[in-house]
């Protein structure tokens, strides 16, 4: 069947998922799509593992599911992926170990001078964070999730390793190299590093930081625009996938900034909700902005020369999909949203089930669940998790849109969560701005990479033109009563903390 050649194989590497689908650049929808599962491992407490082997396996399996009758029309293939991995390889592209993840908490407190001294700030030397912030905008956080942290970690803990490496590659970069053979990363993640000088809206590689933690330039790949091209697809990867070989592989964006495209908010300041395993609140800015004490801050985004504000939390959607595991109600979505519609709670739910960073940067905080009785059932404790989510974004969401410097009208959201119409005006009630929730809100992360694709093979003008054509499919007004119930309740979830925080660290240090 003749295709027009309008169309990207685009991925959206998730933490727990990988979906693949072939875009059509016309409307920016799917018209063929897959996913599996994503298989994260934990050999220790506070590890965090992917197979490299394993996930390139399932990236050539879904892909070979979609692609096959748009064979002649796919014109670039590009990836999106969870960010603030690390995976060494070799130089022919091999990876040397597996995968740390974003999640990975093994490296907490590195490196160890940005904690040290007499002076301090938010915990943080102050002369020594005066100096990432002045070079990258933003510094590590003490969880040892930034990729800095895990550098050193194996630096000083596999120091076997380390010698091999050629190369230190994000999730993406490691795919792109399967695809292409060549070592590239984008200014989003080489901005998450931690080690790349982002001032005037570029990124390059920070001789100074460099310096500061011996580590080689030449273990770095280089650094391309989200828009530019990686690569040509080698000829047996495009032979297994089933596609023609030699077209353009996008160098692409993290999963962050290429969701933050694909939900549509690009204007200056105008800022979005997404709701997924992790959630955050995000928003496009000219000029870089950082609130350190809040632990938000500005990447360099997928559209040049910009940046993305955001304040991310760790476990959002997580947490739900945890409790209905525990309630044998896996995949039962229809019956959640049923129950969570239904049900009035004046349960609180801690959404902290893997620490937190924004608005606290906390590796010790945990989940709970208070105020409940023998009274409450299931409906009761999945909305109390819903709830606790949300109050969660609005504390993230006040700092940000101050950071920014506009008053929002409608947010946008996206993300899986988003498909549940409760999640979405507990969050307008929570945030008391109206929701508007964009078509497709979980394919936000394969819409955003297909438009970063479209405008690099120009397809499109501009990623105006491209988000001009995604389509809003329901507007959540604020209801003036639960915003009055959730600000209580709010005050409460904050108190919480505060009064929680010392038992968490005792426990958990």
């Amino acid at each position: 069947m003749a295709k027009s050649s309008n169309y990207v194989l685009a991925f959206d590497i998730g933490t727990t998922s990988i979906k693949c689908a072939v875009v059509d650049f016309d409307n920016f929808e799917s018209v063929s799509s897959a996913s599996t599962k994503a298989i994260v491992i934990h050999p220790k407490r506070d590890w965090a593992e992917k197979e490299p082997e394993t996930l390139w396996n399932s990236v050539i399996e879904t892909a070979k599911s979609v692609a096959e009758e748009y064979k002649e029309s796919i014109v670039g293939i590009i990836f999106g992926a969870h960010m603030a991995g690390l995976v060494p390889v070799d130089n022919e592209g091999e990876p040397l170990r597996n995968i740390i993840t974003w999640l990975d908490e093994r490296a907490a407190g590195l490196p160890e001078d940005l904690w040290k001294g007499s002076l301090k700030i938010q915990g943080y030397s102050l002369f020594k964070v005066l100096k990432f912030l002045r070079i990258t905008g933003g510094a590590p956080s003490k969880t040892g999730k930034d990729v800095i942290s895990k550098i050193i970690w194996i630096r000083d803990n596999e120091p076997d390793i380390f010698d091999k490496t050629f190369k230190l590659l994000d999730v993406k970069g490691f795919l792109i190299s399967k695809c292409t053979g060549e070592f590239v990363t984008s200014p989003d993640e080489a901005n998450l590093t931690w080690l790349a000088d982002t001032r005037g809206g570029r990124a390059k590689w920070s001789q100074s930081l460099l310096g500061d933690y011996k580590l080689s330039p030449d273990l770095f790949p280089k650094i391309k625009l989200s828009t530019e091209v990686a690569g040509r697809l080698k000829s047996e990867v495009a032979e297994e996938i089933g596609v023609k070989e030699g077209i353009p592989v996008v160098v692409g964006a993290g999963d962050i900034p290429s969701a933050a495209i694909g939900s549509g908010a690009i204007g200056e300041a105008e800022l979005h909700v997404y709701i997924g395993t992790s959630d955050w609140v995000a928003g496009h800015l000219s000029k870089r902005k950082t609130d350190i004490s809040h632990y938000i801050g500005s990447l360099l985004s997928a559209i040049p020369e910009k940046y993305l504000l955001i304040a991310e939390q760790e476990v959002a959607a997580g947490a739900l999909e945890w409790f209905m595991r525990l309630m044998g109600m896996e995949g039962e979505y229809e019956e959640v949203s049923n129950l969570v519609s239904e049900a009035k709670s004046n349960l609180i739910f801690l959404p902290w089930l893997y620490g937190e960073r924004a608005p606290i940067d906390d590796p010790y905080v945990r989940g709970g669940l208070l105020n409940f009785s023998l009274e409450d059932d299931k409906g009761k404790v999945l909305r109390a998790v819903m709830e606790g989510v949300a109050m969660n974004i609005k504390w993230a969401y006040m700092y940000t849109e101050k950071l920014a410097g506009k008053i929002q009208g409608a947010v946008n959201m996206v993300g899986g969560g988003a498909l549940f119409d409760a999640w979405c005006q507990m969050v307008a009630d929570s945030i008391d701005r109206p929701i508007r929730r964009i078509k497709n809100p979980q394919e936000t992360g394969i819409r955003g990479a297909a438009v970063i694709a479209a405008v690099s093979t120009g397809k499109v003008k501009s990623f105006e033109e491209a988000t001009s054509k995604f389509e809003v499919d329901k507007v959540f007004k604020p209801d003036k009563e639960n915003v009055t119930f959730y600000n209580r309740k709010f005050e409460e979830f904050k108190k919480i903390y505060k009064k929680l925080k010392k038992i968490y660290q005792r426990l958990n240090e």
